[in-house]
């Protein structure tokens, strides 16, 4: 039953979401990370560093635990945000869908696939800056971006470390206006839609109704996870393009997502669209399985008080009528 149909306001939804994004981007900020890395990197060398290996590295070369969270204000801002529109939009077009009693409706999982594509369509777009943000904070450190950034004589201040998120943008607006925070945005959109339908309809084939944290975390996990690998190559894309934009060819230079995609399968075969797969469905897994019970853990505790308030309203309108007796 929809979250109009109870009587629950639907602000609900945009709140319990906000609230998962920051818990679940905190616990997996490292692994983001190394799945950005890992995607920017094109070299082939076998065989390659494990998933512990590579965090302390990164540790042991980059000045200790604080740099497997590099990036973490930009992701966090754009986890709260994109987590605050996408589960809002998502409560919103499910309760239009819901309140309307009509034979002819969708079946709920097609409902929830619907919602969460455009829900997610509708948070990338709107949070999107915050995103190549992330991808430029996480790339510091790798070798290859280091060679680029050495060979300016005079280097930009998009190219020195950043003494903040607001420094960094200005000084990438200033430079090359407003187009570059949305390069990459193409791929971005299109693997969103699927990845969220996919997301949302196997959560909420999994979860259903079920409002217990724990059945949110298990469905969460597994929705996350398989939807995450199925449009993975997407992803990878996305991050080429953005690294591209700000510190110039890694290595090919790409023309757009088409050409992208042809050069990576050209030059690194398949398995070039799946580097760091691994972290990444880890991540993601974990991310959507704290997210969906932080948000269900919200959204109990929010219609908890909302149905106290109600019941004390409820009390208060039949003391009032008791007294005018």
């Amino acid at each position: 039953m929809s979250d109009s149909k109870k009587g629950y306001p639907l602000w609900h939804n945009s709140v319990a979401g906000a609230v998962a994004g920051a818990g679940a981007r905190l616990a997996t900020a490292p692994l983001d990370l190394v799945r950005i890395r890992r995607q920017l990197d094109r070299s082939v060398t076998y065989p390659r560093p494990s998933l512990w290996s590579s965090l302390s590295t990164i540790v042991r070369d980059e000045g200790g635990v604080s740099a497997l969270f590099r990036g973490n204000l930009a992701a966090t801002y754009l986890w709260i945000g994109y987590s605050g529109v996408q589960f809002g939009v998502y409560g919103h077009i499910k309760s239009w869908f819901e309140s309307h009693d009509d034979p002819s409706r969708p079946h709920p999982t097609v409902v929830a696939f619907m919602a969460g594509g455009l829900a997610g369509l509708c948070a990338t777009v709107s949070t999107y800056p915050f995103d190549l943000c992330r991808t430029i904070f996480a790339a510091r450190g790798m070798t290859s971006v280091s060679s680029i950034q050495s060979s300016f004589a005079d280097p930009s201040p998009i190219f020195r470390p950043p003494e903040s998120i607001y420094h960094f943008a200005l000084s990438l607006y200033r430079q090359k206006g407003i187009r570059v925070f949305y390069a990459g945005c193409v791929p971005a959109a299109m693997q969103i839609v699927p990845y969220m339908g996919l997301n949302f309809s196997i959560y909420d084939a999994l979860a259903s109704e079920d409002r217990a944290v724990g059945m949110s975390a298990y469905a969460g996990l597994i929705s996350g996870s398989v939807s995450k690998i199925i449009v993975y190559p997407m992803d990878t894309v996305k991050k080429r393009l953005q690294a591209q934009a700000v510190f110039g060819p890694i290595g090919d230079i790409y023309f757009g997502m088409l050409d992208c995609f042809s050069k990576i399968f050209k030059s690194e075969g398949l398995t070039g669209f799946y580097r760091g797969l691994l972290p990444s469905v880890l991540k993601t897994g974990i991310a959507s399985g704290l997210s969906f019970s932080l948000y269900r853990g919200t959204k109990n505790f929010l219609e908890h008080i909302h149905d106290d308030d109600s019941a004390s309203a409820s009390d208060k309108v039949q003391i009032k009528k008791s007294l005018t007796r």
